[in-house]
């Protein structure tokens, strides 16, 4: 695999994670190892280490601290982001690297991810792979971008195409600061590039908890935000700009054309969950909070309760399901990237 993929660990002040979880599970591998980190002090293990390309980048968010190491560092055909606190099952890999190179007008491909609750490590969750793995292979770009949107399963952690990557990196707009914005950016061109393979394969093993990006509303808040927050307006607006002449040049579509299907795909992302309220919308939302709080307080409890036990029953449920969809041996490759995840 040495020749084939590389693993691309962006950090950022959990220099921790990368010396207890990351680097003893990738070191075990012949692949490269590219690193950057955008802390304030440097990770001397990972710079004293000839197996592991470095790169130090102090205070540079993430958008743009990724992008001259992987344009000018990655070497190989195929490559894939890996979080700080995630580890990848290298099986799976290479399942996606296969299925890669048997369909090449694919450009990204993945699995399942499992996660474990930080508070909680011995709680492991999966995501409904039913609704996860709607299929993006339409043809024609503008059409992928409904075909993923329409339940968004972000890619970014996907094993792609280097020059997907690259691509992508060279066309980004520099006014892009926040995270989610990014990863919605890089996902959109990813899909307009080629389409996306979600493979019934134990993939990944995580943990679910507090983010470093959490802290700033700049780099992190939720997707209904980036919609209706004025502060986020000429990020998007740079966004859909360069998302719209990558659509416009790959499908040959007019500019109203390609809006459409961009705007579209947004907002079946940004407003699925939270639809834009009216003022009327409004007043009912507050004079109900002000009834749970007061004279109902006893009965939007038990409500409340009712709709957690039902979503942990509905989670409990989707996770079973996905241990069966990975089988016995993906079931084995969790429970040792697992493992390693939750004693680290």
């Amino acid at each position: 695999m040495k020749n084939k993929v590389t693993v691309v660990i962006p950090t950022h002040e959990r220099h921790q994670l990368l010396e207890r979880r990351v680097l003893p599970y990738y070191l075990q591998f012949d692949v490269p190892i590219l690193i950057v980190d955008s802390s304030q002090q440097p990770h001397q293990p990972s710079m004293d280490n000839p197996a592991i390309d470095y790169v130090h980048c102090p205070g540079e968010p993430i958008p743009h601290k990724l992008k001259q190491p992987i344009l000018d560092r990655v070497e190989t055909p195929y490559m894939f982001m890996n979080a700080d606190d995630t580890l990848h099952s290298m099986k799976g890999v290479q399942t996606c690297i296969n299925y890669l190179e048997a369909n090449p007008d694919y450009s990204t491909a993945l699995g399942l991810l499992f996660q474990c609750h930080h508070d909680d490590r011995s709680r492991v969750d999966a995501n409904n792979f039913d609704l996860y793995s709607l299929p993006v292979d339409s043809d024609r770009a503008e059409e992928r971008l409904l075909q993923d949107f329409a339940k968004f399963d972000t890619i970014f952690y996907a094993v792609s195409r280097t020059d997907c990557w690259q691509n992508t990196l060279r066309r980004m707009p520099r006014e892009i600061v926040n995270y989610y914005l990014m990863e919605t950016y890089i996902v959109m061109m990813a899909l307009i590039h080629g389409k996306r393979a979600k493979l019934p394969i134990m993939y990944s093993a995580t943990e679910a908890g507090p983010s470093i990006n959490d802290t700033d509303p700049r780099y992190h808040c939720s997707p209904f935000k980036l919609a209706t927050e004025a502060r986020y307006a000429g990020e998007v607006t740079a966004v859909k700009r360069a998302a719209l002449a990558y659509l416009q040049e790959k499908s040959g579509i007019s500019e109203a054309r390609a809006r459409l299907y961009v705007d579209g795909a947004l907002a079946l992302y940004w407003l699925q969950d939270k639809p834009v309220k009216s003022p009327g919308d409004r007043i009912k939302n507050e004079w109900k909070t002000f009834l749970s709080k007061t004279f109902f307080k006893k009965k939007y409890k038990r409500l409340k309760a009712e709709k957690r036990a039902a979503a942990l029953e509905q989670q409990a449920k989707d996770t079973k399901e996905s241990f069966e969809i990975i089988g016995e041996e993906g079931r084995r490759e969790y429970e040792q990237l697992m493992k390693r995840v939750q004693d680290s």
